[in-house]
């Protein structure tokens, strides 16, 4: 019996604020573009009684296939089968990309028998069907995707020149500021926060280092940026517990570099790029392409204050690495984190060599304190569990070699016998009525029958024996090369680089305890 679902693609462009900005639920092209197909629909008899499946991304390049959700969900949902027709506005609205969506058009949806409308086109694949899709639609994807490379550049160089006008177009601004209510391309100074900003600096200026000034604006529970955007309905998913943003030395850094709070405006300092893949690559810009606009928003501290507190910065930095070898921590190949709030662990040598949670010089009461341990016991505990486990995960491996077959000759073997098992049993229904119509004699019959059994007994524990091999195969198969365990087995003295292909983090949660997470 014929599928009685039709599947109904929506995409709105990135183009489009309405929903971002949280003026209203969907947009008006979605809106549009459903009243639309909906239309389509019941003026062709043909789709009565069909029920109507909705798939839409809303704020998606039509170029970027792999990172439209919906999209993916209704191709997996065309491959099982749930419907076995798609409409669309038009071929734009699909994708475009030229190869992309002719490789849809040609090969993917036909195969797997499932009509494809495009209704402002005119297109429908069933009046095309044992050719290709016609020139006139391939000239329409190729313009498709030449608009939208055009409207790309020409939406960048827009935005370029009105940064370099003094309008302000990104979607956050800087701790301190404010969108102007009656003009969201205008900054003005939030006082509350910018009179913290003012304090950073003037701390700053008094000879505090970075995590001094931290701690003070903790124990005074300060909201920090991220607190506040929060607070105002901007949701993000935060890096640590929402109840755990803290100021840290890393934030108030970051303040202290940004020459933005002495009123110069400083924009597109990154770059978005797509990717073949269809992911998006952000890229950092020379400081030649920057978009600088000096006075382009009001000041909350004078350049004599900002020079004045990197001036200090600088010279405090000198002598402390000078004194604290610290400073050679590398984060990359840093193994250790807090279990209570997930941040690295630092490698402290003020009077011992240890690690210890960064929050512990930021916050003076937490759970975080309590982590700690000496450098030279962590590491020798964490270089001990992993070249145990390296030993056994290499007498696996070779235990691995000594099982016959390949994963996919297993995977063939079970599913030819499978099918030799179900061949069998549907013949006993066969069997039976020969029988009963007096072809088999009672005699015979049971012959037939004993036989049937006994062979589907033998399928049924090869197949068993098959699968069994395979589990094996899988729990041996853990994605590591050869290579990578036997150096960690051999391994005599710590070393993060070497370890971190195996380990994904270690945590310390006091001076004896430790657990261990492999990848």
């Amino acid at each position: 019996m014929k599928k009685r679902n039709l599947a109904m693609y929506i995409r709105l462009s990135d183009a489009d604020r309405d929903v971002a900005a949280g003026y209203k639920e969907e947009s008006d092209s979605i809106t549009n573009q459903r009243a639309l197909l909906y239309s389509y629909i019941q003026e062709h008899e043909e789709f009565k009684g069909f029920d109507v499946l909705e798939y839409f991304d809303d704020g998606f390049s039509g170029t970027d296939f792999g990172r439209r959700q919906e999209f993916q969900r209704m191709m997996r949902d065309a491959e099982k089968g749930v419907f076995d027709t798609i409409l669309v506005k038009d071929l734009s609205r699909f994708g475009r990309d030229y190869l992309e969506v002719g490789n849809y058009l040609e090969f993917v949806l036909p195969a797997m028998g499932v009509r494809f409308i495009a209704v402002n086109d005119g297109y429908d694949s069933y009046n095309n069907f044992g050719m290709t899709s016609g020139m006139d639609v391939a000239f329409k994807n190729l313009i498709y995707q030449m608009y939208s490379r055009d409207l790309s550049r020409k939406v960048k160089s827009a935005r370029k020149n009105r940064n370099m006008n003094g309008e302000y177009t990104a979607a956050f601004v800087c701790y301190g500021y404010r969108k102007d209510p009656e003009d969201k391309h205008k900054l003005l100074v939030e006082e509350e926060t910018a009179e913290v900003v003012r304090e950073i600096f003037s701390l700053a200026i008094d000879g505090k280092n970075c995590n001094e000034i931290a701690r003070i604006l903790n124990e005074r529970k300060i909201p920090t940026r991220l607190q506040n955007q929060w607070n105002r309905g901007i949701r993000f998913v935060p890096r640590y517990n929402k109840g755990d943003m803290i100021w840290a030395g890393g934030e108030v850094r970051t303040i202290l570099n940004n020459e933005q709070y002495t009123g110069v405006m400083i924009q597109n300092k990154v770059a978005n790029e797509g990717r073949a893949d269809g992911h998006i690559m952000i890229r950092k810009l020379d400081h030649s392409e920057w978009s600088i606009v000096p006075d382009g928003i009001p000041a909350i501290i004078s350049r004599e204050t900002f020079e004045a507190a990197n001036s200090m910065r600088r010279r405090i930095k000198k002598v402390s690495c000078f004194n604290n070898s610290s400073c050679h921590n590398n984060r990359k190949v840093n193994l250790f984190v807090c279990p209570y709030c997930e941040r690295k662990l630092i490698h402290t040598r003020h009077q011992s060599s240890k690690y210890v949670c960064e929050k512990r010089r930021l916050v003076r009461e937490s759970e975080c304190n309590k982590v700690y341990m000496l450098t030279e016991q962590a590491e020798k505990a964490v270089l001990d569990v992993v070249c145990e486990e390296a030993t056994l995960r290499l007498n696996l491996l070779e235990k691995k070699k000594d099982i016959p077959n390949s994963m996919d000759d297993l995977k063939k073997q079970i599913t030819q016998l499978s099918s030799e098992y179900a061949r069998i049993e549907g013949n006993r229904l066969t069997e039976y009525t020969k029988y009963r119509s007096g072809i088999y004699t009672k005699e015979e019959y049971m012959n037939i029958t004993k036989k049937d059994k006994d062979k589907m007994e033998e399928i049924q524990s090869r197949i068993d024996i098959l699968k069994e091999i395979l589990q094996e195969k899988r729990e041996l198969d853990m994605g590591e090369t050869e290579n990578d365990v036997r150096e960690c087995s051999i391994l005599k003295e710590y070393n993060g680089e070497v370890l971190s292909k195996l380990v994904e983090k270690v945590y310390i949660y006091n001076d004896k305890d430790i657990e261990v997470v492999f990848r």
